[in-house]
């Protein structure tokens, strides 16, 4: 439902998607990385790097709110630091654009 209904932010290395939501619950985050970015071992590294980033990035995001990144092709040959800007810099869009 959030892929195909939600705001998407593109970003070099992952795509951020977003569905605003007015409960009061806590924000979600899913993360998706398919077969393309490599194999197992290097796709849960990926995700666990990219749920260490989702979970730095709480506090931008309201409460309620429906978020999932989809890592792209090459982004797990990138650096932890640039991979942390780019997630970070695609959240903070997703965010804003309201």
């Amino acid at each position: 439902m959030t892929v195909r209904r939600g705001k998407r932010t593109v970003t070099p290395y992952a795509v951020v998607h977003r569905i605003a939501n007015s409960s009061e619950a806590p924000a979600r985050f899913g993360v998706v990385v398919s077969k393309k970015v490599g194999g197992a071992v290097v796709r849960n590294r990926l995700r666990r790097r990219i749920q260490s980033i989702c979970a730095d990035q709480l506090s931008i995001v309201p409460q309620g709110d429906l978020i999932v990144v989809r890592a792209l092709p090459g982004s797990s040959e990138v650096g932890w630091d640039t991979l942390r800007s780019e997630i970070g810099d695609g959240l903070r869009q997703a965010v804003v654009a309201r």
